[in-house]
């Protein structure tokens, strides 16, 4: 069995799905995936994401955003529940293409969450899923690379969807 920790700010897709089944072999039956979503939004550019992170900065630009007004009124609550709902569509993606999942909103930066991540699930790679489209593969080592110096992970992605 292959264990996945999956990070992502946004709800996984079947092909991104797909995708992650076959970074864990091929075998949908045969991986298992932890998918963590933060509580808070994040930026939703790819230099935003690092600068917050790096900075210690990840608060709700961005993505997820709602009107001023509902946002005044109760900015917890909406996270929370735009989080559940990223949870919920990305848990049901991989049990659709057969995968064993679980997940949970955590409450940090997406970044942050992974050496809490794999200290509890000891997974043997982690995805960190970006919302970018440009992402190139200069950006995507670059970012892998820090991520692992930073929490010393052996196996780690960067994949944009």
């Amino acid at each position: 069995m292959s264990t996945v920790v999956v990070v992502t700010t946004h709800p996984l897709t079947a092909e991104d799905a797909g995708g992650l089944v076959d970074i864990a072999g091929g075998d949908a039956a045969k991986a298992r995936f932890y998918v963590a979503v933060p509580e808070e939004p994040t930026s939703s550019s790819m230099g935003a994401v690092v600068n917050d992170w790096e900075l210690g900065v990840a608060a709700g630009r961005g993505v997820g955003a709602r009107s001023l007004a509902d946002a005044e009124y109760n900015p917890g609550a909406i996270a929370q529940h735009d989080a559940e709902k990223v949870l919920a569509a990305s848990l049901q993606a991989l049990a659709d293409s057969g995968a064993e999942a679980e997940g949970a909103v955590t409450p940090n930066h997406p970044l942050d969450s992974i050496g809490d991540l794999v200290a509890h699930h000891n997974p043997d790679e982690v995805v960190v899923m970006v919302r970018h489209r440009h992402l190139n593969e200069l950006t995507a080592t670059d970012l892998a690379a820090k991520i692992r110096r930073h929490f010393n992970v052996k196996t780690l992605r960067v994949k944009a969807h």
